[in-house]
């Protein structure tokens, strides 16, 4: 069965998005900008996947229902989905997991313009190219 990985674009009531830095620990592309999320489980549908992934990652809630996908693409044997997740409290306070080690909210302009580089996971490089296109 093809894997699937959900991930989300986390706005904040102050219409920032939330970036992730993976750790140095991280398995896989440690020190890496990152978004919440991970794979879904087969008795879960994307939507309850990412959400709970987000609370898992960052401590924060979201609520699955009013996710908007934004895309999905396959890459080799695995789906990509992409969502934007609205923060339901607006004094949410984020608490990273260990596969973390830090994060920032940034403008809309600022998540268009992240960096591309040699060697990046191949789920971060989707979500650039798609935020370049739809801007």
């Amino acid at each position: 069965m093809a894997k699937i990985v959900a991930k989300a674009l986390v706005r904040n009531s102050e219409g920032l998005y939330l970036v992730l830095h993976r750790g140095n620990t991280h398995p896989r592309f440690p020190g890496h900008i990152d978004f919440p999320g991970g794979e879904v489980e087969p008795e879960e549908t994307p939507e309850v996947a990412v959400a709970r992934e987000i609370q898992e990652e960052t401590g924060l809630s979201v609520d699955p229902n009013k996710l908007k996908k934004l895309f999905a693409k396959q890459y080799r044997q695995t789906t990509h989905i992409l969502f934007e997740a609205k923060l339901t409290e607006p004094d949410a306070k984020v608490a990273l997991s260990w596969e973390h080690k830090s994060y920032r909210w940034i403008t809309p302009e600022e998540l268009k313009s992240l960096p591309k580089f040699p060697g990046a996971d191949p789920y971060y490089m989707e979500v650039v190219d798609y935020l370049t296109r739809e801007s």
